[in-house]
């Protein structure tokens, strides 16, 4: 395959004295959790990070964290059984 050069965009030049105003936008923290996280979203009044996490194929467990305090507010188990087949994705 031929190298091909990228060219970079440019800067917008009209934008360089508002550089400070796009700096720091997310505020990020780690959180480490006893499973893997399937799914994630803030609740719309950005109080709470509602998550699903997946033990294994027959038990998943719902939990809802706040946001500023990392507190765990809320969590419930599905699935678990033996005979049970449990897949999740997203919660409405």
């Amino acid at each position: 395959m031929a190298d091909c050069p990228i060219s970079l965009p440019k800067p917008f030049v009209r934008l360089k004295n508002y550089h400070s105003l796009f700096t720091d936008l997310l505020k990020q923290a780690t959180v480490p959790t006893l499973y893997p996280i399937i799914s994630m979203f803030i609740t719309y009044d950005s109080t709470r990070a509602l998550t699903v996490t997946q033990k294994d194929a027959r038990e998943c467990y719902i939990k809802m964290y706040d946001v500023e305090s990392y507190a765990l507010c809320f969590e419930e188990r599905v699935g678990g059984g033996a005979d049970q087949y449990i897949k999740m994705k997203d919660v409405e």
